[in-house]
């Protein structure tokens, strides 16, 4: 009888353990992930270049630390050549300043669809706030001056008073006007969907597109007029590339309760 029964106790055993053990081989793990990235954004108020470090809270959530340059153009200007003198290059008429921006956010993404293979891809929400600087560089322009019946000419920033197309021959050098550049400080926040479709777990591949939203202390004067934005909305569409650096630890998803 006892023999019976200690049979019996480890064919029970054996089943639980064999039982524990098929849980833990077929439990999916997730791993802890730290990432970083370069994107090259194109905006339909100009373009920007930015730097991009993200730490894993969760297997749903990320920590996102930003910064970079942008350039901000004015929804009116427009690039031309002057017609009457060649060996000049393309200029927006009307334009004072050179705009560039640094900016600084921290924000949060989340996953909303996980890979299922290395052929599939992954939609995340972002979303980000911050600070930002704007850089307003005058422009100089070469500038056709007449007097004593000979032409000649000076370099000179915009004047809507005096200056006309025709007068106007193309850009100075990039270099002038920067001992006189003016800073003017701003907040902005942007959010949208991030598709990665890297194929490989070391590697970062993602496209995004979302909405940014900037507000500036004052006018940024792009253009001689009054219609300079101070609160900006532009649309975004960005590439995104970098490496993802593995955690050093695991976790059983049905061990997760968030």
């Amino acid at each position: 009888m006892a023999r019976h029964t200690l049979i019996l106790l480890l064919v029970v055993l054996s089943c639980g353990i064999a039982k524990a053990q098929g849980d833990i081989d077929t439990e999916k793990k997730i791993l802890y992930r730290n990432e970083w990235s370069i994107g090259a954004i194109v905006k339909t108020n100009g373009f920007e270049m930015d730097f991009r470090s993200g730490k894993f809270v969760n297997m749903y959530k990320k920590n996102l630390l930003d910064f970079g340059i942008g350039f901000i153009k004015h929804p009116q200007q427009y690039r031309a050549v002057n017609p009457y003198y060649s060996g000049y290059s393309g200029y927006c008429f009307g334009k004072k300043n050179f705009c560039f921006e640094l900016f600084y956010t921290m924000g949060r993404q989340r996953m909303l669809f996980q890979k299922a293979d290395l052929n599939s891809v992954e939609i995340r929400l972002f979303y980000m706030g911050g600070v930002s600087l704007a850089f307003m560089k005058p422009i100089y322009y070469e500038i056709l001056k007449y007097k004593d019946l000979k032409t000649f000419t000076v370099s000179e920033k915009f004047d809507i008073d005096t200056h006309n197309p025709v007068e106007t021959l193309g850009p100075s050098e990039f270099t002038k006007g920067f001992k006189e550049i003016k800073v003017v400080p701003g907040v902005e926040g942007k959010a949208g969907i991030s598709v990665e479709v890297g194929k490989k777990d070391t590697h970062l591949i993602a496209v995004e597109a979302g909405v940014k939203l900037s507000a500036y202390a004052k006018k940024l004067e792009i253009m001689a007029q009054k219609r300079n934005p101070q609160f900006i909305c532009a649309l975004f569409l960005a590439f995104r590339f970098g490496r993802v650096k593995h955690g050093a630890h695991y976790e059983y998803l049905n061990d997760y309760v968030e």
